[in-house]
């Protein structure tokens, strides 16, 4: 994380498992709630990431609110038997 200012930071992400990612809203927020606490940043802060920025606007006690784009990544179908109740093998 880098402070720019007391009301920007700049973050990239490396995710366990999945490698380098361009954007995360929770990466963001607990960025967010860092620089907050340390008394780096005011509460309202925008984070900027290789994917884009969000703005993270936190309470006094840390409840956080997230805005920012979305953008469509992938499109899928997912089979109806994942949301099946498991049965166990008699």
């Amino acid at each position: 994380m880098q402070i720019i200012d007391r009301g920007n930071i700049r973050i990239e992400i490396w995710e366990r498992g999945a490698g380098y990612t361009l954007a995360s809203g929770s990466s963001s927020t607990a960025a967010a709630a860092v620089a907050y606490r340390l008394g780096l940043c005011d509460a309202g802060i925008s984070v900027h990431m290789p994917g884009g920025r969000l703005s993270i606007l936190l309470s006094p006690t840390f409840e956080a609110t997230m805005t920012g784009p979305v953008t469509r990544v992938c499109e899928g179908i997912m089979d109806k038997e994942l949301f099946q109740e498991e049965r166990p093998l008699v």
